[in-house]
């Protein structure tokens, strides 16, 4: 059976004072605050995609309706002296719509603004839930919600029915990785080192917590490796074609080699990062 164990991970930053301990902290929502507030990457919350597009529809709607019935005042106006003087328009209904179109636009737009900036969070993935799944234009960040629920699960400090927002698919992360290939290979690396340098890894972790299955790395050790890895790949895919090269004399096989290795380097490079199309291009024309 897999060990249950949470990690905690994008924490990037030293801490000037000593922050208490996670399980000083009363059981239930104050425990759970200071683990999720211990870490930025645990930071995460569901988007309400539907509800969003309801009210949203829902508020455009009134906003038709209203639009309407501001033209068909104005058709109706009588002294047409008043639709080119607003200041002297003496129509206390035009006004009241005016006004609630006002409040309607601002409302509108407020919810708009935030449905797009909530369009632009990285989906929370959670690969051992079938409800959860990852538009194809986002990348998916490392798995804290199976590291959230696994917590809660152990421990038992929140209700149940409090905590099956992390079953739903449309869960976001707060904290946006800079570099979602980069932070893929950290957690994976960072999971390796869990398994198999538990106790290694967990002395160079931050000391806020004394739970011997809770991480809160403090170091850049899992960056410096991740970084490592993804330099050595891509002096592999570099130079392997070169090596190639030199040892074929003729040169049919020679233009296949480069075929192959610059489709291979091509392809690597658009499923692993979010390079656009200008990018991939010249990563392919060099």
């Amino acid at each position: 059976m897999e060990t249950d164990y949470v990690l905690l991970f994008f924490r990037r930053f030293s801490t000037r004072y000593s922050q208490p301990l996670v399980e000083s902290y009363p059981p239930g929502y104050p425990r759970l605050a200071a683990l999720v507030g211990a870490d930025p990457a645990f930071n995460i919350a569901r988007r309400f995609s539907i509800l969003r597009a309801r009210l949203l529809h829902l508020k455009q709607d009134r906003l038709s309706a209203l639009g309407k019935k501001l033209e068909s005042i104005d058709q109706e106006e009588k002294a047409v002296l008043f639709l080119g003087a607003s200041r002297r328009d003496k129509n206390v209904e035009r006004q009241a719509v005016i006004a609630d179109i006002d409040i309607a636009l601002a409302d509108y737009g407020m919810l708009m603004a935030a449905r797009v900036a909530s369009m632009m969070l990285i989906v929370a993935r959670c690969v051992s839930s079938k409800k959860c799944t990852d538009p194809p234009f986002q990348r998916r960040p490392v798995n804290i919600v199976t590291s959230l629920r696994r917590w809660v699960s152990s421990t038992g400090d929140i209700a149940r029915d409090e905590t099956e927002f992390l079953d739903y698919p449309d869960l976001i992360t707060l904290s946006t990785p800079v570099d979602c290939t980069l932070k893929d290979i950290e957690s994976w690396i960072e999971r390796g080192l869990v398994r198999h340098c538990g106790r290694f890894y967990k002395s160079r972790c931050n000391d806020l917590s004394d739970d011997p299955n809770i991480f809160i790395p403090s170091d850049l050790l899992t960056m410096r490796l991740a970084r490592a890895v993804l330099g050595l790949l891509i002096i592999i895919l570099l130079m392997v074609p070169v090596f190639v090269c030199n040892s074929v004399v003729e040169t049919g096989p020679r233009l296949a080699v480069i075929g192959v290795s610059t489709t291979a380097f091509v392809a690597i490079m658009s499923g692993l990062t979010r390079a656009k199309s200008v990018e991939l291009s010249v990563a392919g024309a060099a």
